[in-house]
């Protein structure tokens, strides 16, 4: 799994069904994928389009839920086993990530064993090369939860290092409004801990946030890297959009860590020693470069890729009693880029708030 601390590894087995269908079982001896709980406190809300005019914001946040976030960790950690197990990949090969995504149905329950029952295939177009893609049905407490996959390559180490090479840099000059970034609380964004913290707000522009990383963080750095690792930059997407919909009021305070559905797509290396800028805007049909369109792979094993995100099942409906700003079909889904000079790393769609079918069922706006 690419891990170095026991703790850090989330699977327990596979077994090969035949064909391309695998069975990956997950044992979740945490419920998020960095620490979570604490205090959202109104007077923490400093920008980001809009603030929340509440004083009734300081609500305990709860670990009654799987976080999506680590259920994207999940199956990363599956591609990267199965490839080795199953699918002659060297163990020493250096795997760069091109999508990874979660969409839910139900939530997940915390500190639960799961299986994904997975599809895991070389994809078509690349006979020269080991590209991969996973697709999973997550069931957990013997209910089929949601969906996630994974898209990566698996690359020989020399032809690793000369891409490395070759894209070592970032061009155009720096930003200066890295300079001025003011950092958030934890509490804020439902943390208990500074370090777990990935995001600076920019003091001159809203909507915009400066990547901040802690090279002894246990879980995002678990072992060294030469890249800013993938899923830092997941995290930092979750963050950014949470942020977004509490300020906004599409969704409540307490719920500034949860999704329903999240794609992330890696385009170039994020260096670990140059700012990364984290903007976000309503996401429309496309991206720049038009989000969810077949593209070359281009972040490494840890970095996972922009995760594909889906439309909901049933159109919004309308606005629920007492609730502003809530609509029953959820929050839009926001389009977040992660830019470095000016070169994209990596872009991500993010519905944040309760799962669809959760939604329907309780009649719970967000």
């Amino acid at each position: 799994m690419h891990k170095s601390a026991t703790a850090e590894v989330l699977l327990t087995d596979a077994q090969h069904l035949g064909g391309d269908r695998y069975a990956v079982a997950a044992r979740w001896h945490r419920d998020r994928f960095i620490e979570g709980g604490g205090l959202v406190d109104r007077d923490d809300l400093v920008d980001s389009d809009a603030l929340v005019d509440s004083d009734a914001l300081a609500v305990p946040l709860d670990g009654r839920t799987l976080d999506p976030v680590l259920l994207a960790e999940t199956a990363r950690q599956a591609a990267i086993h199965l490839s080795h197990r199953f699918h002659d990949i060297p163990l020493g090969h250096p795997f760069v990530l091109g999508e990874i995504s979660v969409e839910l149905d139900e939530t997940l329950p915390a500190l639960t064993d799961a299986v994904l029952e997975t599809h895991c295939r070389r994809a078509a177009g690349h006979p020269r090369r080991a590209c991969l893609e996973l697709d999973a049905t997550v069931r957990a407490a013997g209910r089929a939860a949601g969906r996630a996959r994974v898209r990566w390559e698996a690359m020989e180490p020399r032809r690793y290092a000369l891409l490395r090479t070759r894209g070592a840099t970032a061009s155009g000059p720096p930003d200066p409004g890295a300079d001025g970034a003011v950092a958030l609380s934890p509490a804020l964004l439902g943390l208990r801990q500074d370090r777990d913290v990935l995001l600076a707000a920019d003091a001159g522009r809203s909507g915009r946030w400066w990547l901040r990383l802690d090279p002894g963080h246990p879980v995002l750095f678990d072992h060294p890297s030469d890249h800013i690792p993938g899923m830092a930059l997941v995290e930092a997407f979750r963050q950014a959009a949470g942020l977004t919909a509490v300020a906004r009021g599409a969704v409540a305070p307490d719920r500034v860590r949860d999704v329903s559905t999240l794609t992330v797509e890696f385009t170039s290396f994020g260096e670990p020693d140059l700012p990364v800028a984290i903007t976000v805007e309503p996401a429309g049909t496309a991206g720049p470069r038009g989000m969810g369109a077949p593209r070359g792979m281009g972040a490494p094993e840890d970095v996972a890729e922009p995760v594909r995100a889906t439309e909901p099942r049933e159109p919004g409906k309308p606005t629920e009693p007492g609730k502003p700003g809530e609509p029953c079909g959820g929050p839009a889904a926001l389009l977040l880029t992660a830019t470095q000079g000016d070169r994209t790393l990596a872009q991500a769609r993010i519905r944040c708030g309760t799962t669809g079918r959760a939604r329907r069922r309780t009649g719970i706006a967000c």
